[in-house]
């Protein structure tokens, strides 16, 4: 039987070890494979060293996911990168992929390439994004609390 050399990212490597072990896995040739998991190695590091992406565990959050097959695809990949979803039939995983693509689909309605950009905002709506409101004294209320604490008072016969 054939040796793996692999290496392995989970919650045991303390946080400043891990970048020096994507390192070490995009460098040496001779490894491989990595195991990692999504929660640990989904987020700010570059795996270009991975020509293949397999999810054993799937998150409900679709972005989740995407974020960690995005490892492989950053800057500096030269080879096509296949990424693979093993999923059991019957299982709870099913119901975890139909929930992704109900919120895939959900996301690419409401944000698409008409209103995703700061290039649809007008400047008066720029400008309004980084004007701070003026600071209200503490026992101000809002509208909103004003009408509740009437309606209130009115149910309560006060």
């Amino acid at each position: 039987m054939p040796t793996v050399s692999y290496l392995r990212l989970d919650g045991k490597v303390a946080a400043p070890d891990r970048f020096a072990l994507a390192e070490c896995f995009n460098s040496d040739a001779s490894i491989d494979l990595m195991l990692l998991t999504t929660s640990v190695g989904g987020l700010g590091l570059t795996l270009t060293g991975a020509d293949v992406v397999i999810f054993l565990d799937h998150d409900w959050n679709p972005m989740k996911d995407l974020q960690a097959m995005d490892r492989a695809h950053r800057i500096g990949q030269r080879r096509v990168v296949n990424v693979y979803r093993l999923v059991t039939r019957g299982t709870l995983e099913e119901k975890i992929m139909s929930a992704q693509a109900f919120k895939r689909h959900v996301a690419a309605t409401v944000v698409n390439q008409q209103n995703a950009a700061l290039s649809t905002m007008n400047t008066h709506e720029l400008l309004d994004l980084f004007e701070l409101a003026p600071a209200r004294p503490a026992d101000a209320t809002t509208p909103d609390e004003a009408m509740l604490a009437e309606y209130a008072a009115s149910a309560t016969g006060a």
